[in-house]
């Protein structure tokens, strides 16, 4: 059997509404996965941290405003188990699909155990994408656009949702050099795609906006901010990033 290792992020200053959801698929989260890396940044609540120790759910804390460093830094920490295949998600993602689309969840899992030499890329489907603001779908889409047309196939690579087998796992760590939000969006697929790898698409409901559910309506109401602006910055420097990232050092 296959074990699956997931790898995520969280940022949450607030702690109050996700820690309901995590308490809530928690058991659920450590039978699907027997490996887990988690990096939380610096500003996420007390109250998540404290939940986080109580349920024995490891994590490591990372910077604020580095996503990409942070998503890297979980991902190495991933590589000291004996995982085969990792699934990258963003932590509050993770909890909204097991909440509302737990057995889509399942399907996918068991699709990314069969991965070899393979870079999957989950994304959204039109239900899912048309779910979220339109201040997220507009950048979102050039950036997707752009690593579409590079890649030479359809993908929704900001959902920030991937699997992949140990030998990609390795390979990113040892070559990605992003730090800031979402850069790895880009650098990873590109990473996998150079080495060779199949780059894959499937889309699905689970991806959904996640925020008014997991983090409540205030943060949903206004959740623009650095967010919005990283996106954005992305968006207008996707070209120059997919050529960057073409220079890296993947020997």
């Amino acid at each position: 059997m296959v074990a699956i290792c997931e790898v995520s992020t969280f940022h949450d200053p607030v702690g109050d509404t996700s820690t309901v959801f995590l308490q809530k698929h928690a058991e659920t989260i450590k039978s699907l996965f027997p490996d887990i890396a988690i990096a939380v940044t610096d500003a996420t609540n007390s109250n998540l941290l404290n939940l986080l120790d109580h349920l024995k759910i490891p994590y490591q804390k990372t910077l604020t405003g580095k996503g990409s460093l942070s998503r890297r830094r979980a991902l190495e920490t991933g590589l000291q188990s004996q995982a085969q295949t990792f699934f990258h998600i963003d932590l509050d993602r993770l909890l909204f699909w097991l909440d509302q689309y737990p057995q889509e969840l399942e399907k996918v899992l068991q699709q990314c155990k069969n991965l070899n030499n393979q870079f999957l890329v989950i994304g959204r489907t039109v239900k899912a994408w048309q779910s979220h603001p339109i201040w997220q779908q507009e950048p979102e889409a050039l950036t997707n656009q752009a690593i579409s047309r590079e890649l030479g196939v359809k993908l929704d690579v900001t959902a920030g949702c991937y699997a992949f087998d140990r030998t990609i796992a390795q390979i990113i760590t040892q070559t990605a050099q992003g730090e800031a939000s979402c850069v790895s969006d880009i650098e990873w697929v590109m990473i996998a795609k150079h080495i060779g790898a199949q780059i894959l698409s499937i889309k699905v409901d689970g991806l959904s906006y996640e925020t008014k559910l997991i983090f409540g309506q205030a943060r949903a109401s206004q959740p623009a901010g650095n967010y919005e602006s990283s996106r954005q910055k992305l968006a207008e420097q996707t070209i120059a990033m997919i050529e960057k990232v073409k220079t890296y050092d993947q020997n």
